[in-house]
């Protein structure tokens, strides 16, 4: 289950020369205005995995957020859902689902996190430029300012609408990055979206 718990949907910056850091300011300033008067999003998504003893995976899905702490990323592999005080984690092919407290920790991953509160969360630095899906972006990297299962991850940013394109996420266990293809912003999102019922003849694990 670590796959899901420090997965989706979906944001992460930075690491670099001195002479960035200015800048760096300006483009998380940028991204937190554009996101600061959000209610909810959704995005579509393509997930690429290498894990630390050789082995690799992609998927595809769709990520969906609402503020606060509440998302659902799924694919055809896996579906995780918080309401912001319990979580679902579904595995399909195991005919099984999960369901525990919702921890915002520092071993936890939230498309959340990253979207409004990493500044608080992590160090950043401006790493350079590169283009993501033929937009250009800027390239910045994240260290966590408190220990945890996260060890690092770098953020792609739209240098022209500040949305972020593409997220890559390191822990002990695997490097993950997820590259944003459709984002639309405050579509209307039902909070029933954010809950989960078990389909029939699905385990249910309760570990609260």
């Amino acid at each position: 289950m670590k796959i899901k718990s420090v997965v989706i949907f979906i944001l992460t910056l930075f690491f670099a020369l001195p002479v960035f850091a200015q800048d760096a300011q300006e483009i998380i300033k940028n991204v937190q205005n554009k996101y600061r008067d959000m209610k909810d999003a959704k995005a579509t998504f393509s997930l690429s995995e290498s894990f630390s003893g050789g082995k690799s995976s992609s998927a595809a899905g769709t990520l969906l957020i609402q503020k606060e702490n509440k998302y659902k990323i799924k694919t055809d592999k896996f579906t995780l859902v918080t309401d912001g005080s319990t979580s679902w984690s579904y595995t399909p092919s195991k005919k099984q689902v999960v369901v525990d407290y919702y921890k915002d920790d520092g071993s936890s991953f939230s498309p959340n996190k990253y979207l409004f509160n990493y500044p608080e969360n992590f160090y950043s630095d401006l790493s350079g430029e590169e283009k993501v899906n033929k937009k250009d972006c800027f390239f910045l990297k994240l260290t966590p300012r408190k220990k945890g299962n996260i060890k690092s991850a770098k953020v792609w940013v739209d240098k022209t609408e500040y949305l972020i394109r593409k997220i890559t996420i390191s822990t002990s266990e695997s490097t993950k990055t997820y590259t944003l293809k459709t984002i639309t912003l405050d579509p209307g999102l039902s909070s029933s979206e954010f809950s989960f019922t078990a389909p029939s003849g699905v385990e249910v694990i309760d570990l609260r």
